[in-house]
């Protein structure tokens, strides 16, 4: 098969699936209008109840309603279920967090700050019960930078969807790029 027959093949599919999108979308429209329709049925309903205690619809047709109600809006929801997503749609609030998170904590002017009080305070406790020198603060001082990349690093591992993996590959990696600068800092830092 030729590489023009494969675009207008992949063309074609991509028309189909637009028109099918397009039918549910106009479905969905259709069932928002009946859905307003039935709560302004019901409204009414229970306005003259309240203000005239009159009623103008039966038991049972006020049921009918109501159960027409929860059948459209399930239906609703199946079929906004099967429309096609993007991959902001797919990326977890969870992911979302995590990545806004780590990317101000890789920041390096923070992650500088925490890394030296933590070294500086569990090696006092350290060197109070083990005198080891000055190398010991120096481990202590890249173990925050060191931990972080190995939580993603795991929490990317863990990931099974493919997309939601792509997703969080980028983060890793941004993250990733953002701690190589902060280490970096920080050799410069302990340096001088």
């Amino acid at each position: 098969m030729s590489k023009e027959s494969k675009e207008l093949l992949n063309n074609k599919k991509d028309e189909t699936q637009e028109q099918i999108e397009n039918e549910i979308r106009e479905e969905i429209f259709s069932i928002a209008v009946r859905l307003q329709e039935i709560d302004t049925i019901i409204e009414r309903y229970e306005d003259a109840l309240l203000e005239r205690e009159e009623e103008i619809l039966s038991v049972e047709e006020v049921e009918k309603l109501e159960e027409e109600y929860y059948e459209l809006k399930q239906k609703k929801k199946q079929l906004s279920k099967s429309l096609k997503k993007t991959r902001w749609d797919m990326i977890p609030i969870w992911m979302g967090i995590y990545a806004v998170f780590q990317f101000i904590f890789s920041f390096f002017a923070l992650q500088l700050q925490i890394s030296y009080q933590f070294a500086f305070w569990l090696a006092l406790k350290i060197y109070n019960v083990w005198d080891t020198g000055i190398w010991l603060f120096y481990v202590l001082f890249f173990l925050i930078p060191f931990f972080s990349v190995l939580l993603s690093l795991l929490i990317l591992l863990k990931i099974k969807n493919r997309d939601k993996k792509k997703i969080f590959g980028i983060i890793f990696l941004i993250q990733g790029l953002e701690t190589i600068v902060t280490i970096i800092i920080m050799i410069v830092s302990i340096t001088r």
